[in-house]
């Protein structure tokens, strides 16, 4: 009597789709056909680990997955504009994104964008919300619906929403995923009446071991600060298993230590920011956090260094490296210095305090880069920075 066979490319696929749902909860087969095929193919597997571990639930139809994340509310994962240099949205274009899913329920599934604009306008004085036709008004519109179109919900069948922006009279003709809109909102939080209640509900759920391994997942870096000090303590001792398990099925590599715990990311697959990175921003958030540690010894010292002299160091790097970074970028020197910040919070590895001063985390230790820079072979190749 022979064993059964099992599928050779079994635990391959649960990891490549779990890791992937993790970066970016929202799949579609317009956007990652072979992904989609294979959480398809393993759907009742993964809703069963993403439940069992993290109380998260994954839904699955015939062209989109949703991975619905509750427990966790993580400070900077905002939605990102569709643009060449995306960036975080803003309150005004959040405010679009609510007021178009509302204009859009139990609506057509083909519309005019003037017939849209209406409906989001209908929905806005429904809800007691300001909505213009000024400019910039415009622009967070657009901005929402090419966000929509870029997720798959909305479909540009005759001409496109961006003269939105500039002409208040342009039009449309659009395709409403309607089944995908319903995806978007988490259950578990519709029917809040404040920003305060919304998080609450959004708040953590589960055991407190499911808990901190909702932390361990979506955190690059879980501070024993961050937790009660039974919890961290039970997270030490329970170091070993919780590493085997995430990594088993995320191939996020747990690093403990007394400060806390880090969850390394060893090829990039797993995270929705790369850290260190290409791009400018990256660039200097590296060569800045080596010299805050390098000039401010945050070991030997951990008191906060005071905004202005972070922002001196960044000037003066700025002065050794910009002819080798984005002259858009560097152009404001008060939003550079919050963009290079901004990024090495989001990978806890400083903390910039309610006066402003910025504290060197423990983990920031690991980045002590040497830097090299390689002038081109011939006069007329530009000079890189690696």
């Amino acid at each position: 009597m022979t064993a059964p066979r099992t599928d050779p490319q079994r635990d391959t696929e649960l990891v490549v789709a779990t890791r992937a749902l993790l970066a970016r909860p929202w799949r579609t087969v317009e956007s990652d056909p072979d992904l989609l095929a294979i959480i398809r193919r393993h759907a009742d597997a993964l809703d069963a680990w993403f439940s069992t571990e993290l109380t998260y639930r994954l839904v699955v139809t015939a062209d989109t997955a949703r991975l619905v994340k509750t427990g966790h509310v993580p400070t900077d994962r905002p939605l990102r504009t569709v643009s060449t240099s995306p960036r975080a949205f803003t309150s005004a274009e959040y405010t679009a994104l609510a007021l178009v899913l509302a204009a859009t329920t139990s609506g057509p599934d083909r519309t005019s964008l003037r017939d849209l604009v209406n409906a989001v306008h209908s929905a806005a004085a429904e809800a007691g919300v300001v909505q213009d036709t000024d400019p910039a008004s415009r622009r967070a519109l657009v901005t929402a619906l090419r966000w929509l179109i870029a997720q798959g919900m909305l479909r540009e069948l005759d001409r496109g929403v961006a003269s939105y922006e500039h002409d208040a009279d342009a039009d449309a003709l659009l395709e409403v995923r309607q089944d995908r809109m319903a995806l978007l909102p988490t259950a578990a939080l519709m029917g809040a009446e404040t920003a305060d209640e919304l998080v609450e509900r959004a708040g953590e759920r589960g055991s407190a071991t499911t808990t901190v391994r909702r932390r361990l997942v979506e955190d690059p870096v879980v501070l024993a600060e961050d937790l009660e000090p039974a919890r961290f303590a039970e997270l030490r001792r329970r170091a070993a298993d919780e590493a085997r398990r995430i990594e088993a099925r995320t191939g996020l590599v747990l690093e403990a230590r007394a400060e806390g715990v880090a969850a390394l990311d060893v090829d990039g697959g797993c995270s929705d920011t790369a850290f260190p990175g290409s791009g400018t921003v990256a660039h200097a958030a590296l060569l800045l956090v080596s010299e805050l540690i390098y000039q401010f010894r945050p070991a030997e010292d951990p008191e906060p260094i005071a905004w202005p002299s972070v922002r001196e160091v960044l000037g003066e790097l700025v002065g050794e490296y910009g002819r080798y970074w984005s002259k858009a970028a560097i152009g404001d020197p008060e939003r550079f210095s919050l963009d290079v910040v901004g990024l090495l919070e989001s990978m806890r590895l400083v903390v910039r305090e309610a006066s402003g001063a910025v504290r060197v985390l423990p983990a920031a230790a690991r980045y002590v880069p040497a830097v090299t820079v390689a002038e081109g072979d011939e006069e007329d190749e530009q000079p890189t920075l690696l």
